[in-house]
């Protein structure tokens, strides 16, 4: 599984019930040519969704998110509550990925 189409087809199926995706590219503004990649990805995939640009340093980003390397999602419930899934904790990435989808689909049921 690929995270990004798989994070596509979770908001087509989830939208209208609640489901809501951002995307935030950690790429630093000061690696223009890691910007405009991440830039013409997102213009080429076309996703549903808001995509952000975070313009922190790498040691406020580790330090305030808890994470060194992407991949990083951090999944909120309706009450602001979230969850962290790092990629270095997972050896199997689709493990991660089904354990977000559970957790995504239950909160989803919860009101």
């Amino acid at each position: 599984m690929k995270a990004f189409p798989h994070l596509v087809e979770m908001h087509k199926e989830n939208a209208a019930k609640g489901l809501v995706i951002i995307t935030v590219s950690v790429d630093s503004p000061e690696e223009p040519d890691m910007v405009a990649r991440a830039n013409k990805f997102l213009q080429a995939k076309k996703p549903p969704f808001r995509h952000l640009l975070l313009d922190e340093p790498n040691e406020i980003l580790n330090k305030k998110l808890g994470f060194a390397i992407p991949p990083c999602y951090f999944v909120f419930d309706r009450q602001g509550k979230w969850v962290r899934f790092r990629g270095v904790d997972f050896p199997e990435p689709e493990k991660m990925y089904a354990e977000m989808d559970r957790l995504i689909l239950k909160m989803l049921g919860e009101k």
